[in-house]
């Protein structure tokens, strides 16, 4: 079968990916390049917000952690192996990750095992074998992970901040469900979810390497299943514009408090918009709040501040925030300043000439980001996932300016969007 390869290509520097549909329905992305080593990265739609979908005319939920727990059982091959072995003998490098959106299964190999490594990352994800024994044996491991990240004050105070932010959107729960959700999980359950969101046509390949078109083409003919597709339609919850609570305090095992500091957005429906919009608030932010801004230096200097700062603005399918976090001894007289530097950019704007070298920062930390095919491959995923074109991320940079950046902070700013919430140490 023909296909017809699209090619994306920056007349200035020369990058470029190619993409098309396969027979069996994938949307697959390679960018070709002279790295070292090459990378894979096979995506199904399906990831922890989605619990509440309808399929086939029925409307169904499903316990929280189950994309999670699926993304575990998958690796289990039949003869009671896995395939993280099997990418081990190859000499290759394999993992995989759940977010709210999507589930990925990846790996990272030399050039000349990149083809055999395709067809294991392949065959595992489209051929499940579940047991009631092995199911049973994954529950207490996953148990123990998410009792982990329970302990882990970072974890920890990003999930509290998105409970203050959001009433209803599963984003406020960790994508690995809770100790009690995940006994809910059985092997029928996960072979229907399965069936559900890991269709040829909800799943998305994206390969960057030393990689050619026809050979993944043949790979893919060999492996992938002739499967009817399936769609599904997700149901997410209504969301008020507000935060749910504007503060929260918990007490962990930390030698400083952390503080965790957000603006929701409930402005997302311009999903054209989003991209030019989470730029110029990330490159704002981290103006304003990052390791070189006023803000920082002053309070470091007073002791205030301890250590790095986070800052900047993140989106997904159903949700949008701009966040700063960080380490203070005295995390309230921080909330105060943060408010105090919010207002005084809405209100007096921002020096234009320190906007455009902050955009020059930003740009070339993107740039060094791109290092190697791995890299390359989850920023493709990444620009494909938000509806964007990796190729015209350069031109769109260039054209955002400190006027456009202070009215995007203008419209997203209402102190009834924001919440606080604070880890201090045990008493």
């Amino acid at each position: 079968m023909k296909y017809d390869i699209k090619e994306h290509k920056d007349p200035g520097c020369g990058e470029r990916y190619l993409s098309f549909r396969h027979k069996s329905g994938v949307k697959v992305l390679i960018c070709p390049n002279t790295y070292s080593t090459s990378c894979a990265v096979y995506t199904s739609c399906c990831g922890g917000g989605d619990t509440e979908f309808e399929y086939e005319g029925k409307r169904y939920k499903t316990p929280l952690g189950t994309a999670h727990f699926l993304e575990h059982k998958l690796f289990e091959t039949e003869d009671s192996g896995d395939a993280f072995r099997l990418f081990s003998e190859l000499g290759a490098d394999s993992n995989a990750f759940t977010s709210h959106q999507a589930t990925s299964y990846t790996f990272t190999s030399s050039n000349d095992a990149f083809y055999e490594s395709l067809k294991i990352l392949l065959d595992f994800v489209h051929r499940p074998h579940f047991t009631t024994e092995s199911v049973e044996k994954e529950r207490g491991i996953i148990a123990e992970e998410i009792k982990m990240y329970e302990d882990n004050p970072d974890n920890r105070s990003y999930y509290e901040l998105m409970r203050c932010l959001y009433k209803n959107n599963g984003v406020k729960y960790d994508v690995g469900g809770t100790v009690q959700s995940i006994k809910e999980i059985t092997p029928q359950l996960l072979y229907f979810c399965h069936k559900v969101f890991y269709s040829p046509s909800n799943m998305v390949l994206i390969a960057a390497g030393n990689v050619d078109a026809e050979k993944i083409i043949s790979v893919m003919d060999e492996v992938i299943p002739c499967a009817k597709n399936s769609k599904f339609k997700r149901i997410r919850p209504s969301e008020p514009d507000t935060a749910y609570k504007r503060s929260s305090k918990l007490y962990m095992d930390v030698s400083e408090p952390l503080f965790f500091f957000g603006i929701k957005d409930p402005d997302i429906k311009d999903k054209k918009l989003m991209r030019k919009k989470s730029i110029a608030l990330s490159i704002l932010s981290n103006m304003l709040f990052g390791e070189s801004s006023d803000f920082y230096c002053k309070l470091y200097e007073k002791d205030l501040l301890s250590g790095d700062i986070d800052a900047g603005y993140y989106y997904g399918d159903d949700h949008a925030y701009l966040s700063v976090t960080g380490e203070s001894r005295k995390p309230y007289t921080v909330k105060k300043r943060i408010y105090e530097t919010l207002e005084k950019a809405v209100t007096e704007g921002v020096d234009e000439e320190a906007f455009e070298l902050a955009k020059k920062i930003f740009y070339a930390n993107y740039i060094y980001s791109l290092q190697n095919s791995q890299a390359v491959a989850y920023s493709l995923l990444s620009f494909y996932q938000s509806g964007d074109d990796m190729i015209k991320y350069p031109k769109l940079l260039s054209g955002i300016h400190a006027p456009f950046a202070v009215s995007c902070l203008k419209e997203l700013y209402k102190k009834e969007r924001s919440a606080y919430a604070v880890v201090s140490p045990l008493k």
